[in-house]
């Protein structure tokens, strides 16, 4: 198996063990930064809401259980113009020019080949279509320390192939793939965890489960434990604060010099 496969299969399956509590414990950051990353690519209030019933949005995953557990959601919200597949982003199945905008949610650091992604995002867009990434624009200094905790019972699993952590780094990248009007803007927001116990379920929702799920059940307690003892002096009185940046990446598909038209 080539390293980019077993890079995928290793991404899929620890968000697939995520999935039925992905944003659904603790603070809704990955709802809160993702209603920006619509309203960036000016989509606002939400994608599959602004469109009508003429439009159509579709949800790309390589997790299985992440596309159910989204295809669950929007058969909730009856979203009948919203649909949800299997699809690896840099093996799109569309065809050229298909989309007016296409957005990526924290995702684009996953991809083995970031560069790749990018051009099939870039491929897929009409003329005039609108992209818009976003990247975590690094860690709050006052919980950088739990990663130098966990290094005491392990090397930390990192599944980023790149951080695309600063604003000069994801602008060369989205415009290396052909964008125009390539812009970086930075989003801050502050979510509170109510106690320990909620900031420790919030770990096994999302990517940080990669690492945790490395350790027996003897050490995960102990690290539990110790990051809990070293997480006091944080506590206020409605919880643990904790300050997210992120970064979008904006860009624009250009037609060439003749004009490029496309039928609806």
């Amino acid at each position: 198996m080539d390293l980019d496969r077993s890079k995928k299969n290793l991404i899929a399956g620890v968000f697939g063990r995520a999935a039925p509590a992905y944003d659904r414990v603790g603070p809704r950051f990955f709802t809160f930064f993702g209603r920006l990353l619509a309203k960036h690519a000016g989509l606002r209030p939400g994608a599959a809401a602004r469109v009508g019933m003429k439009g159509h949005v579709v949800g790309v995953d390589l997790s299985e259980a992440m596309v159910a557990e989204t295809a669950r959601e929007l058969t909730r919200q009856r979203l009948s113009n919203a649909e949800v597949r299997v699809m690896d982003a840099e093996h799109l199945t569309f065809p050229d020019a298909s989309f007016d905008a296409v957005l990526c949610g924290f995702a684009l650091f996953f991809f083995p080949r970031v560069e790749r992604a990018l051009r099939e995002f870039h491929r897929v867009l009409r003329p005039g279509g609108r992209l818009a990434v976003s990247t975590w624009g690094g860690t709050d200094p006052k919980w950088s320390w739990v990663r130098e905790v966990l290094k005491a019972y392990m090397t930390p699993v990192d599944l980023s192939t790149k951080a695309l952590d600063t604003a000069s780094e994801l602008e060369a990248a989205v415009r290396g793939a052909g964008f125009a009007r390539v812009q970086v803007v930075e989003e801050n927001a502050e979510f509170v965890y109510a106690d320990e116990e909620e900031w420790w379920a919030t770990q096994w929702s999302h990517g940080s489960r990669a690492s945790l799920e490395r350790l027996d059940p003897t050490a995960v307690e102990r690290f539990k434990q110790d990051v809990f003892k070293r997480m006091q002096p944080l506590k206020a009185l409605d919880g643990y604060h904790r300050r997210f940046r992120v970064l979008y990446g904006l860009g624009v598909r250009m037609g060439d010099r003749l004009g490029v038209k496309t039928g609806r």
